[in-house]
């Protein structure tokens, strides 16, 4: 839409628009922004986001990765019979379970910065054979993405999470295009695209869950609908 028909649908001047986007009132009010979100036909997540962004705040540092309470550890270990993983905000993998190891095999033993979900997506060689997985619309890359954007925009000034962004950039062409789209979101649930050799499916249905430990999700993989004991090969590997 141009200028004049997002003032128009958010019933404000052509004038204060553009000195929105100019950044020249200090401070939008709720109900202005709210407008334009309804203008822009954003979603409630983005809706949020414009609201983070637009509003002069604190910036919030971020120190050492909260610890896996020993909930959540009980709660990896009883997820037997598929792959599940503790991601923190920044998507790094705090902790895995049995399965979760032998799908991404070798974790323990990579440096920091590849025990990340964004990193096996978009960086390592398995990753970036997958196309499907980095689709600018609905693919596992897009959402993470998304949701790494929002979580930066509450965190301006953090400077691991800057690297980040930085990193995945530069060794992926993915990640900086759909950096660059600005879109943002949070995960919730999709498909994963894997090429395993132990494998029975090569789509495994996924869900992000929210811990109580503040910037803690779980991420589960699924058996897909109608393929049977799909992780079975891989337990046997495992054990």
């Amino acid at each position: 839409m141009r200028r004049e028909e997002v003032a128009a649908r958010a019933g404000i001047s052509p004038d204060y628009y553009t000195r929105l986007e100019q950044g020249r009132p200090r401070v939008p009010t709720p109900g202005v922004l709210d407008a334009l979100a309804h203008a822009l036909l954003l979603g409630d997540a983005e809706r949020a986001y414009l609201h983070t962004i637009a509003v002069p705040r604190r910036p919030r540092l971020a120190g050492a990765p909260e610890p896996l309470t020993p909930a959540a550890r009980a709660m990896l270990d009883a997820l037997t019979g598929t792959p599940a993983f503790v991601i923190g905000p920044r998507f790094d993998l705090l902790a895995w379970n049995r399965l979760g190891s032998a799908l991404m095999a070798g974790l323990a033993e990579r440096p920091p910065h590849q025990r990340n979900l964004l990193w096996q997506v978009f960086c390592c060689p398995h990753g970036a054979a997958t196309p499907a997985n980095r689709e600018p619309d609905d693919s596992i890359g897009a959402q993470l993405v998304a949701a790494l954007r929002a979580e930066h925009a509450g965190r301006p000034a953090d400077p691991g999470l800057g690297r980040l962004v930085a990193r995945l950039s530069a060794a992926s062409p993915d990640f900086a295009a759909l950096w660059d789209m600005h879109r943002a979101g949070g995960p919730g649930e999709g498909e994963l695209r894997v090429a395993h050799p132990l494998l029975a499916t090569d789509t495994l249905p996924f869900t992000l869950l929210t811990l109580p430990t503040p910037g803690h999700r779980l991420f589960v993989c699924l058996p897909p609908p109608g393929t049977p004991a799909p992780f079975d090969a891989l337990a046997a590997s495992a054990t």
